[in-house]
């Protein structure tokens, strides 16, 4: 496969590891708005590669097989613009906001191309996850009751002052996971809506802790998939103990606010400055090393006497320290790769905006997930459970 990677951050990075090492890789064209970025990657990939990795241009897409874009959506926009006048199809890592997804999916299909996003780890792994066991309770109970998501990347060792470390850099250097907005769940196969940071719940991690996890994020079109039609769904953020209520505290006192106000004569809004002086604490540092966790449950349809069938997925990935990767870095970018090497061998034929957990099937998933194992990201532990009406078996 001849591939382009758009975006040479943290996130392009191990795209582009993952990448450059698939033996199906016969080369890969790194394109950066930075053009020193581009190089330093190409560099650092030198003596990591088992293919041609050279630095080039945006019109490095056309003749490509497939393009992998890490970016932000702004300039995932005029990626997947450049893709459809190439006829060549693109995965991203971001998703267009509800006012463009029509017409991403229209210029997609008037180039006769997939255009597959989100999908990286959150949203896009995660979803593919929870549409698995949804599967496969449905084969084996004949629909889901409940499922449940829970996904965060939180620094290996918590530190001061909320036990949160930002891993992700660029545009979202001074942005942080705070913003007060609605968060979606679903209720008997019906979209519903929470207070972000609400829900707050304990989660035993094996080999990581105690974590908490709350009401955030969920894509709107996860109750689309019909395994469930009917279940009740909620997909919850980790972290470390006190997060949750700690952004709550400050959006208690006003300091959350989008909403401009006047300091000294200068319009200010409380949240962006909260960010500017937060970022800088938060911001992961050399030394920082993040574990992510992602854990898919659910509970199938109940038979004639009240047994019910669980199953559970659970993967946690740590920072590798001889790549240097970290954890968020690698399920992100390697599962990114992944989705763009099925693109390059055609393995994908529908055309459109097309969302990976209602266009993958469960084939596609399976080849994701060796990808990744390929690479180390493994699942820990994916299995069933039988509960009878009196108990667990």
């Amino acid at each position: 496969m001849r591939l382009t990677l758009l975006g040479c951050g943290r996130m392009g990075r191990g795209a582009g590891y993952a990448l450059a090492r698939d033996p199906r890789t016969t080369s890969i064209t790194l394109v950066d708005r930075d053009h020193d970025q581009a190089r330093a990657l190409a560099d650092w990939l030198s003596g990591r590669a088992d293919c041609e990795v050279r630095v080039g241009d945006a019109g490095a897409v056309e003749g490509s097989d497939a393009v992998a874009a890490a970016l932000p959506w702004g300039a995932t926009r005029e990626a997947v613009e450049l893709a459809a006048k190439a006829k060549v199809p693109v995965a991203s890592i971001t998703r267009p906001p509800e006012a463009e997804s029509s017409t991403v999916d229209e210029l997609a299909r008037a180039a006769g191309i997939p255009v597959l996003v989100p999908v990286g780890l959150e949203p896009g792994l995660s979803e593919l996850a929870a549409a698995d066991v949804a599967r496969r309770l449905t084969a084996l109970t004949g629909g889901v009751r409940t499922l449940e998501v829970f996904c965060g990347g939180v620094p290996a060792v918590p530190r001061e002052p909320w036990g949160y470390t930002a891993f992700f850099g660029g545009e979202l250097a001074n942005h942080l996971p705070i913003a007060q907005r609605t968060s979606l769940a679903v209720e008997h196969g019906q979209v519903v809506g929470h207070p972000r940071f609400s829900g707050v719940e304990q989660r035993h991690v094996p080999g990581v802790g105690e974590l908490e996890a709350y009401h955030d994020g969920m894509v709107p079109w996860l109750a689309e998939h019909p395994a469930l039609a009917d279940a009740d769904c909620t997909q919850k953020t980790l972290r470390w103990p006190g997060f949750a209520q700690a952004v709550t505290g400050l959006a208690t006192l006003g300091l959350l606010d989008e909403s401009p106000v006047v300091v000294d004569g200068v319009d200010v809004a409380p949240k962006r400055v909260v960010e500017h002086v937060l970022a800088p604490r938060l911001r992961a540092g050399p030394e920082d090393e993040d574990v992510v966790v992602l854990e898919v449950s659910g509970t199938g349809l109940p038979d004639a006497d009240g047994n019910t069938v669980s199953v559970r997925a659970l993967l946690v990935d740590r920072a590798d320290p001889e790549t240097g990767l970290a954890a968020m870095t690698r399920t992100t970018g390697f599962t990114l790769a992944a989705a763009t090497a099925l693109l390059g061998e055609r393995a994908i034929v529908e055309t459109g905006w097309l969302r990976p957990h209602l266009a993958l099937t469960a084939e596609h998933f399976a080849r994701i997930k060796a990808d990744l194992a390929a690479l180390g990201v493994r699942w820990s532990a994916d299995g069933e459970g039988r509960h009878t009406s009196e108990g667990s078996d």
